[in-house]
């Protein structure tokens, strides 16, 4: 693991050619989110570093309880690449924390 100017970041060989980097970001992004019956939402696109991401697929969701607030953790897809969302219940604020993607 390797501290970068913006984050933490992580390079790992999977294969003899097949480098993943990851990165631990944590910045603020704007997010298109539709919400379902019950207390059910799902992030369907984001903006990040002026660039709009589309979610093709949400891989995970889990819940994270931080003092009184929760947090909820989405694993997405845009299909190539892959992010880690995270919305604060008592800011509504969203965070992009991770990204995966091709080295």
């Amino acid at each position: 693991e390797q501290k970068a100017a913006h984050g933490l970041f992580a390079t790992i060989t999977t294969g003899d050619f097949e480098k993943l980097r990851i990165e631990g970001l944590s910045e603020k992004v704007v997010v298109g989110a539709v919400f379902g019956s019950g207390n059910q939402v799902r992030p369907a696109w984001f903006i990040w570093n002026g660039r709009k991401y589309t979610v093709k697929e949400t891989t995970y969701t889990w819940t994270e309880r931080c003092g009184t607030e929760m947090l909820y953790h989405f694993a997405v897809s845009d299909g190539a690449d892959l992010f880690e969302l995270v919305l604060n219940n008592t800011s509504l604020a969203w965070t992009l924390e991770k990204v995966e993607y091709r080295a």
